[in-house]
């Protein structure tokens, strides 16, 4: 998950241009894209890199945001990793694995002597120990990702056992045993919630945490990383700032490595170095079901009608009418993009009469924002469209770092989320609407959709799969639950003649261990000797 920041209006065309590209090209990156780059190792040096300020939160099973999920994924490392050119999973701390003819069962081979940065044996059961941990904890916001295993969701719940959970170690034997066939399992766990987690919080992935304030990490290569050999870079530094001058003025200077955002564009001087992608994402608003007006699917419906889409999403390069970002094989069902204020307002003063509301009475949505120009605009913008029809919406301004931990406690109906999936399938998406999920911050549940989900589940047939994923979405938003905006596009600063093993791609993921420095080809216009 992270903020979309807006792209100045002047570079924009030129950026979807490039958007374009990059998709067809990180689609098209085989695994062994990287594999022709002879590394030499005299020219390995730490890697600068420039973020924004962030309160990053280095916990990795309660972690959610992208840049976060950057470090944690460097830091630590669980039976698969994500492929850095392709983002499907290779094997990291799994040396192989089985799955049974029917489908339940799945089996890990964890590698022989990997260790942890404090020499600790990583085993099966620190595979088990890390991924009952998660479960247990009430702030982890995937752990219901593995309520596919037996027992877990119950686990999870409160309502069953740690003893009762599905998965079992022996000596480097992993097996677990699941609920329904679940073909996409070993995509879940590249995700960093996954990883081994030790008790003394040593790393288990390429890079150790040496040291964290306000203003930098520092990461350091981990010796007793199982592939310590195939990581080349021996240090890492990020430095997080938000003066936008400052990292354009350390790129340009050489200073910097590798810096985010859009803001410094205009200021870089080498202009193929900007990197952009499309991103697998959506940036949405969603109703809080707790309130008993918003919880209703005729209020929302009569908010969706009012909706001024076309000047809402206003300026996005990638304009959403679904919440799952489109992908090959998925075919999205009919998306939001009618306004009508009169019908609106017929369909609110119908909601009222069912509810018992007086058609005088206005009704009050509380909407919670970051503290953004952007989105106060966009409240504005809500304001003028809601006010016409009866609802009268106020703001709520939350610190942007804070927002995403404020939701669970925040007192309002409206939400912005940008999700970015966290592995390649409509289903990333979806995750976050089924009943008693841990990622369900909109405490939205209906059992046609959870069925459908389930049912997609138990075919191996991708069309037939994709086909019933669709429907669960056409539920969601024939329910009025969430107001898509935009596609994200990424962007990153970094010279691609000088970097290697890193690619644009639909999920900003750059695993640390990958990157490596190669030699600058000097290019020379032809010169006539006389």
């Amino acid at each position: 998950m992270d903020w979309t920041n807006k792209l100045n209006r002047k570079i924009r065309g030129a950026i979807f241009v490039c958007a374009a590209l990059f998709i067809f090209a990180a689609a098209s990156f085989g695994d062994d894209f990287f594999k022709g780059d002879k590394i030499d190792e005299s020219l390995q040096r730490e890697l600068v890199i420039f973020h924004s300020m962030s309160n990053l939160n280095l916990d990795p099973h309660t972690s959610a945001y992208v840049f976060e999920a950057q470090i944690l994924n460097g830091v630590y490392e669980g039976l698969f990793s994500y492929n850095a050119a392709s983002l499907e999973p290779d094997n990291a701390l799994a040396k192989d694995f089985r799955i049974s003819r029917d489908k339940f069962r799945w089996t890990f081979t964890i590698r022989q002597g990997a260790k942890s940065s404090s020499g600790i044996e990583i085993t099966a059961q620190t595979i088990k120990d890390s991924w009952l941990n998660l479960i247990a904890n009430k702030g982890a916001y995937y752990s219901s990702l593995l309520d596919v295993i037996k027992g877990a969701r119950e686990y999870r719940l409160g309502t069953g056992k740690r003893e009762d959970v599905a998965i079992y170690a022996s000596g480097q034997k992993l097996s677990v045993e699941l609920v329904k066939p679940t073909s996409h399992f070993n995509k879940l766990l590249c995700h960093h919630a996954f990883s081994a987690v030790l008790d003394d919080s040593s790393a288990s992935g390429a890079y150790m945490i040496e040291s964290v304030t306000p203003f930098k990490v520092q990461l350091k290569k981990n010796p007793n990383y199982w592939n310590a050999e195939q990581v080349h870079i021996p240090s890492i530094a990020i430095h997080l700032t938000d003066d936008s001058k400052a990292k354009a003025h350390a790129f340009n200077t050489g200073a910097a490595d590798w810096i985010d955002g859009t803001d410094e564009i205009k200021r870089i001087l080498d202009k193929k170095a900007i990197q952009l992608s499309a991103e697998f994402g959506t940036e949405y608003l969603f109703f809080k079901n707790d309130s008993p007006i918003w919880s209703q699917a005729d209020f929302r419906n009569a908010v969706l009608t009012a909706v001024p889409w076309k000047q809402l999403r206003d300026g996005s390069m990638f304009p959403a009418e679904t919440l799952v970002c489109p992908s090959a094989g998925y075919k999205s069902p009919e998306g939001l993009n009618y306004t009508d204020a009169e019908e609106a307002k017929l369909m609110l003063d119908a909601a009222k009469r069912k509810a018992g509301i007086a058609d005088e009475q206005k009704i009050q949505l509380l909407f919670a924002i970051p503290d953004t120009e952007y989105l106060s605009n966009r409240a504005e913008l809500l304001r003028g469209a809601l006010e016409e029809i009866g609802v009268e919406l106020k703001t709520v301004k939350i610190p942007q770092q804070l927002y995403l931990t404020s939701i669970a406690s925040t007192k309002a109906d409206l939400f912005l989320y940008t999700w970015i999936g966290d592995y390649s399938d409509p289903l990333a998406f979806l995750e976050l609407f089924r009943g008693n999920s841990s990622m369900n911050d909109s405490h939205w549940i209906d059992q046609d959709f959870d069925k459908l989900l389930d049912q997609a589940a138990w075919t191996n047939e991708s069309k037939e799969r994709n086909a019933l994923l669709a429907k669960a979405e056409d539920i969601l938003l024939s329910s009025g639950e969430v107001i898509p905006i935009s596609h994200p596009v990424t962007c990153a600063v970094i010279d691609l003649n000088s970097v290697g093993g890193w690619v644009s791609n639909a999920m900003d993921i750059h695993p640390f261990k990958s990157i490596y420095f190669k030699k600058v080809e000097e290019t020379f216009k032809n010169v006539v000797m006389r």
